[in-house]
């Protein structure tokens, strides 16, 4: 059955890298969805979405076995790890065999991208991860807009809203699209840094409230996303003002740092 059903804990993966399933191969495209960005229905995002207009070619980036789905593509090696193309009308037979740059079908009507995904046996894995799709380059640097820290009985709990800017902006109306951060981290007075997440593994739907708070939305048509996290709840802290400090990194390495304090009486 077609793996991207399947909901897994993280495993590490590090297939050699592979080229763009849109031509040309060995060029960077915009792309408006991000690996576990929220979706409706408190799912995460298990691959990326390519901007390409309806009726492009899509191309298998590594061989395998064809299996064949209403609304995708996917091409299993035999070792199970898998690439899957979504919105794409086949052309390939089923259980048929391809090779890497074979052409795979076309973007569906209506849809303009290709939802691209990679399964490496266990779980998904983010295809822009060092190592993943190239060529990728990405100088753009996280955006953390605030942090909310607020006391309740139970102890502190603070909330970061934050997001990474795509490279290259896709195309209208999809031009403003917001990507989440690969990962979030916070720590006290310079002390040791906790991580809030880490999206370089793909997290269960149950895990949704515990990694999104409240406020957040997906990227839409002419609205941009609004990524809001969870840092911590319920923290206990003894009397004192302490400097709290929330890093946000993209998986290209680009960091941005978030500084504000904190009085616990």
């Amino acid at each position: 059955m077609l793996t991207a059903g399947i909901v897994a804990l993280w495993a590490p993966a590090y297939a050699c890298a592979y080229g763009w399933p849109l031509k040309p191969f060995d060029h960077q495209h915009a792309i408006r969805g991000a690996f576990d960005d929220p979706r409706d229905g408190h799912s995460f995002h298990f691959g990326v979405d390519i901007s390409a207009a309806d009726g492009t070619p899509v191309y298998a980036v590594a061989p395998g076995t064809v299996y064949r789905y209403p609304d995708a593509v996917a091409v299993r090696e035999p070792d199970g790890h898998e690439f899957s193309y979504w919105h794409v009308d086949a052309i390939v037979a089923e259980h048929g065999d391809v090779h890497t740059g074979d052409l795979l079908g076309y973007v569906k009507p209506g849809w303009g991208h290709v939802h691209f995904a990679e399964f490496d046996g266990t779980t998904y894995v983010n295809p822009l991860r060092p190592g993943g799709l190239e060529p990728y380059s990405d100088t753009t640097l996280p955006v953390i807009e605030s942090v909310d820290v607020d006391l309740g009985a139970d102890g502190f709990e603070a909330t970061v809203a934050a997001y990474d800017p795509p490279p290259i902006a896709p195309p209208f109306p999809w031009n403003d699209s917001r990507w989440t951060p690969e990962s979030i981290r916070w720590r006290l007075n310079g002390g040791d840094w906790h991580t809030a997440f880490d999206f370089t593994r793909y997290y269960e739907p149950s895990a949704f409230g515990s990694v999104y708070a409240p406020g957040t939305d997906q990227n839409r048509p002419q609205h941009p996303g609004h990524y809001v996290f969870w840092l911590f709840r319920g923290l206990q802290l003894p009397p004192g003002t302490y400097e709290l400090e929330v890093q946000a990194q993209d998986s290209a390495g680009n960091t941005a740092l978030f500084r504000t304090r904190m009085q616990s009486r």
